[in-house]
């Protein structure tokens, strides 16, 4: 829980800037709430395990309303470290149960992180990499660090080219 916490704390650092009074909109912001829900969320189930998913029923009506309001369904299972930001969340952010992501993640907005098949693979997407306007990322999958996908991408393969810019349908690595 207290990791969630640090993890939080970096999530809005990123989330201000360089203007720190921002602090005075942004706790209302969708980004905000959303990013604070999730990581309520990751908490409670790293705290209470398996008891969470049973205690979580009780709450899911007020669960669902966050949800529906922020536009985020990021699962509480999902592990994102710090750093998150999301910038337009009116457009919808998915993350699927199975994603380990790394540490400074920024979504642009309509972004779907989700996983297809292949129960034992790994899913894992490095540190402070970016997802453009409707980019989708379909595991399993490894993505190197510091890799920016174009928007309305999909990236199916994995990529190990630190620094990459994928591009298209499906996302190929774009040549210089």
């Amino acid at each position: 829980m207290i990791e969630q916490v640090i993890f939080f704390k970096q999530d809005v650092i990123r989330m201000l800037g360089k203007n720190k009074f921002r602090i005075l909109f942004i706790w209302l912001s969708r980004a905000f709430i959303g990013c604070f829900y999730y990581r309520f969320e990751r908490g409670m189930f790293l705290a209470l395990g398996r008891f969470y998913s049973v205690l979580r029923v009780l709450f899911y009506p007020f669960f669902t309303l966050v949800q529906v309001y922020t536009n985020m369904d990021i699962h509480y299972k999902a592990n994102i470290q710090g750093g998150l930001l999301v910038l337009h969340p009116a457009v919808g952010i998915v993350i699927s149960a199975k994603a380990t992501i790394g540490k400074n993640l920024t979504l642009v907005g309509g972004n779907v992180i989700g996983f297809g098949s292949g129960e034992k693979q790994e899913f894992r997407i490095g540190n402070n990499c970016s997802l453009g306007a409707n980019a989708v990322v379909i595991g399993p999958l490894v993505l190197a660090d510091n890799i920016k996908i174009g928007a309305s991408a999909c990236v199916v393969k994995s990529c190990d080219l630190k620094g990459a810019v994928l591009v298209g349908v499906p996302a190929k690595p774009l040549k210089s």
